[in-house]
């Protein structure tokens, strides 16, 4: 017999705070679908970015100014010139 009344108190307990009850589920539901939209997001974000990287190509790096830099002279030692 207890146990058919503790099942008669938590059906009363849930009907008075039904409002409260549903209000938490709702909320609960739009943080979930909101947490998986940002997560789609980031990963639809994440691989476009990455397509993106891989198709513009990057720009060269000008390496003429660098040998001259580095450029030695007759007896091996570093002659620096920014001659071009």
């Amino acid at each position: 017999m207890l146990l058919s009344q503790a099942k008669v108190d938590r059906q009363k307990e849930y009907k008075k705070n039904r409002k409260e009850i549903l209000a938490k589920e709702k909320r609960r539901q739009k943080l979930t679908k909101f947490g998986g939209y940002l997560c789609i997001l980031a990963i639809v974000g994440g691989v476009g970015f990455s397509f993106y990287q891989k198709m513009i190509p990057k720009p060269e790096a000008d390496t003429g100014t660098f040998y001259n830099l580095i450029a030695t002279d007759e007896y091996g030692l570093l002659r620096p010139t920014l001659s071009e």
